[in-house]
């Protein structure tokens, strides 16, 4: 079974400064590079495991009721279950949190609808500092501000916040809140009737406690609160979704090769690959596995066995704050024993089946993507799939890694 990962997404506000733009939709329903903003923002969670999303509505709430129910056209393409919980009244931002707890689990994410903070939420969620107050109620994700006007500012000793102050107008500067939290269950003790905002009246009392943790992140940031903002989001935010890929081979590249790798006992990760992973992660790239699963012809073992492993794979490396976006892998082999699998396909390496496959699904920027595998199949499907390709040695994958990034553009 899968991990559930829960994220509660705050779309309730009216939205005033955007005028006629959401005089019929809610701000973050509004349309940014050809889909509904808060779409981006969900489909970008979805990467990081994240399956299970809480709209908390309020304005126009009928309208994210009927695009969002439970099995509509976008639940489906994310894959994940959705949950609409619309205000009976305006309860604030704290509010609407405490109107949706009987959904919620004992930690989740909250984020707002109408701003799209790119970072490792894996990071922010699922890895714990020492330098933080040991009975956190709150990780805010933070982000450096030179000169910014809105954004709460914060003083933060190591990993703890020990002041939070909503500027609204005034111009601050260092950290400032990113609008990101991962949070404990137990926060909504913390909140007084509604109506209740979450940065005036539970944050600063969690900071004053020793209960408010935080963390800076340097990713884009963009937010549509503004007609100037939802211009520069429709100009720009579809440039920065466009994103590097590493495709990367399995056996013998990120674990040991014991032949026919399938249960869950016998996958030991070499040194260094979730460590790659992640480096690859925190740097913006796509991550792909690309693997031959000839066992699957040959009759070892079944395409279930193979799905269980990769879900355990995906669960293991959200604990070290990384994470894989997609994979492929073939069960073909021409001398199989199961006939509907002996024979010669396209996607087998260095056949670039697979490769093409995820190409055409996340339209990788290409000139900036590579293979990296133990074999020369592996590079070969790499070069065939028009992307630079490198053979690396068991172990080796981290320095490989590592090589490359400090080679490549910055990724945005």
């Amino acid at each position: 079974m899968k991990t559930v990962k829960q994220a509660a997404i705050l779309i309730g506000g009216e939205g005033t400064r955007l005028g006629a733009a959401v005089s019929d939709t809610p701000k973050p329903l509004l349309e940014v590079c050809g889909r509904p903003f808060v779409e981006h923002v969900m489909l970008n969670l979805r990467r990081f495991g994240f399956n299970e999303f809480i709209l908390l509505a309020g304005y126009r709430g009928d309208a994210v009721r009927v695009r969002y129910r439970e099995h509509s056209a976008f639940a489906r393409e994310l894959d994940a279950v959705l949950h609409v919980v619309v205000e009976p009244k305006p309860l604030g931002t704290a509010g609407a949190l405490r109107h949706a707890a009987p959904l919620l689990q004992p930690k989740f994410l909250l984020l707002n609808g109408d701003t799209f903070f790119d970072i490792n939420y894996l990071d922010l969620c699922m890895c714990d500092a020492g330098d933080e107050p040991p009975d956190w109620l709150a990780r805010i994700a933070l982000r450096a501000a030179a000169a910014t006007a809105g954004y709460d500012g914060v003083e933060l000793c190591g990993g703890s916040i020990s002041t939070i102050r909503e500027q609204p107008g005034a111009i601050c500067s260092g950290m400032v809140n990113g609008g990101v939290y991962w949070l404990d269950r137990r926060l909504l003790d913390w909140i007084p009737a509604a109506p209740a905002s979450l940065e005036v009246d539970v944050l600063p009392q969690l900071a004053a406690a020793g209960r408010l943790a935080g963390r800076g992140y340097p990713g884009f940031f963009i937010d549509i609160g503004t007609p100037a903002d939802l211009a520069r989001a429709r100009q720009v935010l579809g440039q920065v979704l466009r994103r590097p890929a590493a495709f990367l081979d399995r056996d013998g590249t990120l674990n040991r090769d014991t032949g026919y790798t399938h249960r869950i006992e016998d996958f030991h990760w070499l040194a260094g690959a979730r460590e790659a992973i992640r480096k690859l992660n925190d740097a913006g790239y796509l991550v792909f596995i690309v693997t031959n699963q000839a066992g699957i012809a040959r009759g070892y073992y079944d395409n279930a066995a193979v799905d269980t492993l990769h879900d355990w794979m995906q669960d293991d490396l959200a604990r070290v704050g990384a994470h894989f976006d997609d994979l492929r892998y073939c069960p073909h082999h021409p001398e199989g024993c199961v006939p509907a699998l002996a024979l010669t396909c396209d996607c087998r390496k260095p056949a670039t089946g697979m490769l093409d496959s995820l190409i055409g699904a996340w339209r990788p920027l290409l000139e900036s993507s590579f293979m990296l595998g133990d074999a020369d199949r592996d590079v070969a499907a790499g070069h065939g799939a028009g992307i630079a390709s490198r053979k690396v040695a068991p172990g080796q994958l981290l320095p490989e890694v590592e090589r490359f990034l400090a080679a490549a553009p910055k990724a945005t």
